[in-house]
């Protein structure tokens, strides 16, 4: 989806408290990606991919936060942070990730995909960068 349509539709709309949830969306990302981890020690492949796609989603949703934004979707979510990030390529390649690991989780949400060993670990790497990098810009 577009910026213009995100916003037009509602999906993303300017918040002047956006940046106060910028702790609490770091605090989340932590707890799920410690959740995720658990969830790979006890082979629950599946359950550590969803927690780590959440723990990703919330460190990207930082960036949002940061530029004063909110969502209600999680396409948005990567249209937006696309936008006010455009010229960081680390970013646009965290989001790149992101939006592939955003259609995955769907997968594995909604159409009962399963999950192997080696894509948990994958998405757990994943989440550990998202979250690396918004702490390197946020604390």
């Amino acid at each position: 989806m577009r910026w213009g349509e995100c916003v037009d539709r509602g999906l993303i709309r300017a918040d002047p408290g956006a940046v106060e949830r910028l702790p609490g969306s770091l605090a989340s990302a932590a707890r799920f990606l410690r959740a995720a981890e658990k969830n790979v020690a006890i082979e629950e492949y599946e359950m550590a991919h969803l927690a780590a796609y959440n723990s990703a989603f919330h460190s990207v949703r930082a960036f949002l936060y940061a530029a004063g934004y909110v969502e209600r979707s999680h396409v948005c979510l990567v249209t937006a942070v696309r936008h006010a990030s455009s010229d960081d390529p680390e970013i646009v390649d965290l989001l790149n990730a992101f939006d592939k690991l955003r259609v995955a989780r769907h997968n594995v949400q909604y159409s009962g995909s399963l999950v192997c060993e080696e894509e948990a670990a994958f998405c757990i790497r994943l989440a550990h960068r998202a979250l690396a990098l918004a702490r390197q810009h946020f604390g």
